[in-house]
């Protein structure tokens, strides 16, 4: 396929654009995937500041849950309204824009005092990080080939890892420093931010979004060009991979998520160790994901996805049956994290910005992952909300329930996405639509 784009001598051709659009999608995928690298980071040391603003400047219990709540809601919003607006607009005005909120909304925990500067800020930086993530991930998929787009993929996913890592470094080292050391940390993201927002001027719009736009424009009837409506997701061929995308990655984020978001609290509250000799052991598990992600860049790609993405769920299930079986003491929780974490690298967020990319043409592609990031992110809220009363009545049945629904959303992607099941959009996108070709034939 020719680098560039143009129309045939007929007319009515559909445009040419290269599958790999940039003459180095690596770069792009450096500076695109700062939008995990920023998210990770935002969400980690928002966990700490607020717990620090909270004993220097005196946040109440409930303006530490309002907080946390507006941070959550934001990504919510910003992945629904930012994925579409990315399709709509482009790639390049959306990202821009949306790093610039996040530099400007994490100003206001790093330097406000008041409750209703922290609200605001953190208000921005939440819409931002989730108007940014659909986007972001959408440009680094199409500056990508078949050959490398799903380790593209992958690595903003190490990207993601290294912010929490570098987050739980500063706060060991400034951990006694008081309000400092969460003005650190929120004055870390603005940084990375501004780093970020500035590497991205330098970003061209994707050609293959372009292409797509002025194949709408002219009335050229490709796929990409004609699956462009929201209510196109909900018609085949997009429908089926739409609803078990979402299905699966909800169901799994949940099971994850609280899974892990209740492990420190079940071993406060019910193995009976402290935070303080609890917290060391939470870092074992970041260098095995590393090694994990590293390995499974190379092998995402190829014929073993589908058998790494079914042994990391089996892996994942296995690790979260392990205190419930032999009860919460410190030895089970750390197989949770450390066990869990890495089932969770092939069948969990990982793979899911994999699949979130294929299986949507170009002028759906972020509107469809910011609308399965919403879901999922709503859903995990809600299933953390009842997490204490549930591990009130039994820690045992908590870590079963979290086990069960994430082997429901494994064997949801699993039968949803092997063998023919799964369609790579971008192999499809410059085929005449089906829904044109055929009254045309006829």
């Amino acid at each position: 396929m020719s680098v560039g784009s143009g129309y045939g001598s007929d007319g009515g051709a559909a445009l040419v654009a290269p599958m790999t659009a940039y003459a180095r999608p690596w770069r792009v995928a450096v500076i695109a995937g700062l939008a995990s690298f920023v998210d990770g980071a935002a969400l980690s040391a928002n966990g700490f500041g607020l717990v620090i603003y909270q004993q220097t400047l005196g946040l109440t219990a409930g303006e530490v849950g309002l907080l946390t709540a507006v941070v959550t809601l934001g990504l919510a919003i910003g992945a629904v309204v930012g994925g579409r607006l990315g399709d709509l607009f482009g790639r390049r005005k959306v990202f821009v824009v949306t790093m610039a909120m996040i530099v400007l909304g994490s100003l206001g925990p790093t330097f406000g005092t008041s409750f209703g500067v922290l609200f605001a800020g953190l208000a921005l930086m939440g819409l931002g990080v989730g108007a940014d993530m659909p986007v972001a991930l959408a440009t680094i998929a199409e500056a990508a080939s078949d050959k490398n787009r799903g380790a593209m993929l992958v690595f903003t996913q190490i990207l993601w890892v290294s912010a929490s890592v570098l987050v739980v470094v500063i706060t060991t080292v400034t951990g006694g420093a008081g309000r400092a050391a969460a003005q650190v940390l929120y004055g870390m993201v603005a940084v990375v931010g501004l780093i970020g927002l500035l590497l991205r001027l330098t970003v061209p719009e994707s050609p293959l979004w372009l292409a797509s736009r002025e194949e709408r424009r002219s009335g050229v009837h490709t796929v990409r060009a004609d699956k462009a409506q929201v209510r196109d997701l909900l018609r085949t061929p997009l429908r089926r991979p739409f609803l078990v995308l979402t299905a699966y990655y909800t169901l799994v984020s949940i099971a994850a998520g609280v899974a892990v978001q209740y492990a420190v609290y079940i071993a406060v509250n019910v193995a009976g160790v402290s935070i303080e000799e609890f917290s060391p052991y939470t870092l074992l598990s970041f260098p095995v994901v590393f090694i994990a992600l590293g390995l499974f860049m190379k092998f995402v790609d190829t014929r073993y996805r589908m058998p790494l993405f079914l042994a990391g769920g089996v892996l994942m299930t296995v690790a979260f049956l392990i205190p419930a079986v032999f009860g919460s003491t410190l030895l089970t929780l750390v197989l949770v994290l450390a066990l869990g974490s890495l089932g969770n690298v092939t069948c969990g967020e990982t793979i899911a910005r994999v699949w979130g990319n294929e299986s949507f043409p170009t002028l759906l592609r972020s509107t469809g992952q910011g609308i399965v990031y919403t879901v999922a992110r709503l859903g995990l809220v809600l299933a953390a909300a009842v997490g204490p009363a549930v591990i009130a009545m039994s820690p045992g049945w908590f870590f079963v329930g979290c086990a069960a629904i994430g082997l429901v959303g494994v064997l949801m992607g699993w039968f949803g996405f092997r063998g023919g099941r799964a369609v790579n959009e971008f192999q499809h996108e410059q085929e005449p639509d089906s829904d044109f070709a055929a009254p045309a034939a006829a």
